[in-house]
């Protein structure tokens, strides 16, 4: 009876050990996650490689892309709960609003086009493979790398410079907020425009995670 009843407090004990091990491993892929997620993105290092930069070809949505006419961005994602009207730099527009995302089209001739979307949900998918809940180290990876810390991705001139220029200007910049791609058209000659027509997408992050993306080719 003696040995019986030893024989249970052993394998108790083992049990014990094991359900022990168990949440120490378990802690230490939390703490390995908590890291991963928690840390200044701004600052971590990255490698550098030769993807391609963010062009045009970029601002997209699920089927539809850039210059989408009205009449297709409403054979994608049906009627909207809303539709706000204004006028900016001379152009009129239409802002049309669905859950958790917001399709802006500017007048095009007797059309409007799709230049510009904002969405917070994770169910539709940008370029590159890319969505809301995406970890903000893979977008940057997505694209190319030519500095390994630092604020600027890649970039011919800085932030600072991007309104005096009046040659093609682009770049990536990363901050403690967001990573943002920027494409400023050349100005031509004798152009009297008085702004200038910039493509540009972010992805704004929280923790590691985008949580926002916006994308817009317009005058600014």
């Amino acid at each position: 009876m003696k040995k019986n009843k030893k024989s249970k407090n052993s394998i108790s004990k083992k049990e014990i050990k094991v359900v022990l091990s168990i949440i120490v491993l378990l802690f230490l892929i939390f703490l390995i996650v908590y890291v991963r997620n928690y840390r200044n993105f701004a600052e971590v290092k990255l490698n550098t490689n030769k993807k391609d930069i963010f062009t045009i070809s970029d601002l997209k949505i699920n089927d539809l892309k850039y210059s989408s006419s009205e009449d297709k961005v409403i054979e994608n994602f049906g009627k909207p709960k809303k539709i706000v009207n204004y006028s900016e730099n001379g152009f009129n527009y239409k802002k049309f609003e669905y859950e958790n995302l917001s399709l802006t089209l500017r007048e095009y001739y007797d059309d409007y086009i799709l230049v510009g979307v904002e969405t917070t949900s994770s169910k539709y998918k940008i370029s590159r493979g890319l969505r809301v809940g995406s970890n903000i180290s893979r977008v940057m990876n997505k694209y190319k790398v030519d500095n390994k810390s630092g604020s600027y991705l890649y970039g011919n001139y800085s932030y600072e410079e991007m309104s005096e220029k009046t040659d093609n200007v682009y770049m990536g910049i990363r901050t403690k907020l967001k990573v943002s791609y920027y494409n400023k058209d050349a100005r031509v000659e004798g152009d009297t425009f008085p702004v200038d027509a910039i493509q540009k997408i972010e992805y704004e992050y929280k923790n590691g995670i985008v949580y926002k993306i916006s994308w817009s080719y317009d005058y600014e």
